[in-house]
C-alpha cells in the first residue's frame, strides 16, 4: 500500500510539474526583438538613433520603417508613442530605427542647424545606415511621420525611391507656410533681426533656437507640389479635434495621390496627439489610452498589408 501511494505521489508530481511548464510556455510571448541604440555620422553632427529588430531567422530578410518625430519633440515621441509603435511593429516582424534631429532628443547639435534640408539629410543618412544592414529587405523600407515629421515624410519620400509605404500623423501638409502662419507672425521678423528666434515650449524646460533658415525653407517649400513624384503607398491618420493641424490636410494629401495607393484615417474625438496625454503642458499620461492604441494597431496592421 505504501508503495502504491508514493507512486501516485509521484505521478501527481510529475502533472503538477507539467502543468506548471505548460503554463510557463503558454505565459511565453511568441516574440522577441532587440534594442540597439546607434549613433549615424551626417558630416557636420551624429543622429542619435534605437534601432529595434525582431527575432530573426537564418538568412531572414525583414522590411524597416523609419520614424521622424515633430518639432520640439524627440525620437521616443510624446507618450512613448514611437517607442510604442516600434514594439507593435517588432511583434509583427518588421524593424524600426526612430532618430532624433539635430538639435531634439539626445543630439549635441545646435537647434539652430535644424531645417528642412539637414532633415531629410538626417533621414537620408539612417535610410543609408539601414541599406548597409545585410538583415533588411530593401525593397520593403517604409517612413512614418508625426506632424512637421510628416512633412519631412513627403519631402523625403517625394525623392527617394527606396520609399515604398508611408504614415503620416496628423501631418503638415501644403506647399510654403501653410499651418506655421501664426508662427511666422509671431517669431519670423526676431529670426531675421538675430539670425534665429528664441521659442519657449510649455513641455521643454529649454527653448530652442529656430534658425532663420528654417523660416527661408518653410516659405519656399514645395511638398505638397511635389508628392506627385512619389509612387509608394499611403496611409494618413488624422484627428478630427485636431486644432492645430486640421484634419483637412490630411485629407488633401490623399486626394492628391487618389485611392488606389491612400487611405485616409479619421480618429473620431482625437486632437493632435491623439490624446495620448492628459495634460499637455505637464507630458502626463491619460489614464485612458484607448485612442493612441487604436492608431499604433491601426498603423501596424496597415503596414503589415502594405510592406
Amino acid at each position: 500500500m505504501k508503495k502504491i501511494r508514493k507512486a501516485v505521489a509521484l505521478l501527481m508530481g510529475i502533472v503538477a510539474l507539467a502543468l506548471v511548464s505548460c503554463a510557463s510556455v503558454e505565459k511565453t510571448p511568441s516574440y522577441t526583438y532587440t534594442e540597439q541604440e546607434v549613433q549615424l555620422n551626417a558630416g557636420m553632427y551624429y543622429v542619435p538613433g534605437i534601432l529595434v529588430k525582431p527575432k530573426l531567422k537564418a538568412g531572414q530578410k525583414i522590411p524597416v520603417v523609419v520614424m521622424l518625430h515633430g518639432t520640439a519633440s524627440q525620437k521616443n515621441e510624446v507618450g512613448n508613442l514611437y517607442q510604442r509603435l516600434a514594439v507593435s511593429l517588432a511583434k509583427r516582424g518588421y524593424a524600426s530605427l526612430r532618430i532624433d534631429f539635430a538639435g531634439t532628443g539626445d543630439s549635441l547639435a545646435d537647434y539652430k542647424l535644424y531645417n528642412l534640408t539637414t532633415a531629410k539629410h538626417d533621414t537620408k543618412t539612417a535610410l543609408n545606415y539601414l541599406v548597409r544592414q545585410e538583415i533588411f529587405d530593401l525593397d520593403r523600407m517604409g517612413l512614418v511621420g508625426f506632424s512637421q515629421g510628416g512633412l519631412i515624410a513627403q519631402l523625403v519620400a517625394a525623392e527617394d525611391e527606396r520609399i515604398k509605404a508611408m504614415v503620416t500623423w496628423s501631418s503638415v501638409v501644403g506647399d510654403g507656410v501653410t499651418v506655421f502662419e501664426s508662427f511666422f507672425d509671431k517669431y519670423y521678423a526676431e529670426a531675421k533681426d538675430n539670425g534665429f528666434a528664441v521659442v519657449e515650449f510649455p513641455w521643454r524646460e529649454e527653448p530652442l533656437n529656430f534658425g532663420l533658415q528654417w523660416f527661408n525653407e518653410i516659405k519656399n517649400n514645395t511638398s505638397f507640389t511635389d508628392m506627385k513624384n512619389y509612387q509608394g503607398k499611403l496611409l494618413a491618420v488624422a484627428g478630427t479635434e485636431d486644432t492645430l493641424v486640421p484634419p483637412v490636410s490630411s485629407t488633401r494629401l490623399v486626394n492628391s495621390i487618389g485611392p488606389a495607393r491612400a487611405s485616409l484615417m479619421l480618429v473620431k474625438d482625437a486632437d493632435h496627439m491623439f490624446n495620448v496625454l492628459a495634460d499637455s503642458n505637464e507630458n502626463t499620461l491619460a489614464e485612458d489610452q484607448t485612442i493612441p492604441e487604436s492608431v499604433l494597431q491601426s498603423t501596424t496592421d496597415w503596414f503589415a498589408k502594405t510592406l
